[in-house]
């Protein structure tokens, strides 16, 4: 439980960032986590289809940029 807890907080801080910082753990799976979409196969890859608020999109977009630049971030 702790682990899954250190995981959200790190989450909200790093990837989400702005307003998402000060939320609690239902308002972030009810606004980010529970967003309706569909994983299609097509032609060799694979697509993830978004339904729902723009805002919303926009704000897993900028998400994924933040994590993958923590990925290539320098050790230490």
């Amino acid at each position: 439980m702790i682990l899954a807890f250190n995981i959200h907080a790190a989450m909200k801080r790093l990837a989400l960032g702005g307003t998402w910082v000060s939320r609690r753990l239902k308002a972030v799976r009810f606004g980010f986590i529970n967003v309706v979409g569909r994983i299609v196969n097509h032609a060799r890859r694979l697509i993830v289809k978004l339904s729902g608020r723009r805002e919303v999109v926009c704000e897993i977009i900028e998400a994924r940029v933040r994590i993958r630049a923590l990925a290539q971030a320098p050790p230490g």
